[in-house]
């Protein structure tokens, strides 16, 4: 276990690696998450563990994150809001470099590339990323999930053969009649 400094347990202490290209290190940590990773859907809940597995290999230009992240995620179900927990299991990667990188073309800065202050990194952001981009849009209990009624919301898990007489509006006023003549 790698003795981490103080704060985010997402900083790991690359000291030893700066400016010594080929030197690698392997982090392979499991700690709470400390605030909620992904989006008001689906995520993985804040203070639930978190399995960090990455090798940090120095380069001359800094150093490269690889690696994969898991955890499980919780959400609700995009059709029928039943619970949906879901294993997490995503590639992580970026380079860290002490100096900014230069934009290209579009005035916008590389992906996957980091600044750090040369002593820690912070892995935050990489592990976020990786999150956040390999959770689902819209989550779902399972693929065949039938949903909610769009009438009523009636669980139509629980009733499938579940309707609604459905009168063309344009004959709305006619049916005011009709239930004036039933009273």
């Amino acid at each position: 276990m790698t003795h981490r400094p103080e704060g985010s347990p997402y900083r790991v202490p690359v000291r030893d690696l700066v400016r010594r290209p080929g030197a690698q290190h392997q982090v392979s940590e499991t700690f709470p998450t400390p605030v909620v990773l992904g989006t008001d859907v689906i995520g993985v809940p804040e203070g639930k563990d978190i399995e960090l597995n990455v090798s940090l290999d120095s380069l001359s230009e800094g150093i490269w994150v690889s690696g994969t992240v898991h955890a499980l995620a919780v959400g609700e179900c995009g059709r029928c809001l039943d619970e949906v927990r879901l294993d997490v299991d995503a590639s992580v990667q970026g380079l860290f470099t002490t100096s900014p990188m230069a934009k290209d073309e579009d005035d916008e800065e590389p992906e996957d590339v980091f600044e750090f202050d040369g002593e820690t990194l912070d892995l935050e952001d990489v592990v976020r990323d990786a999150v956040v981009t390999s959770l689902p849009f819209t989550p779902l209990c399972r693929p065949d999930c039938p949903g909610l009624c769009d009438q009523c919301g009636a669980r139509l898990e629980d009733d499938p053969d579940h309707t609604h007489e459905v009168i063309d509006p344009r004959w709305s006023a006619l049916q005011s009649l009709t239930e004036e003549k039933e009273s």
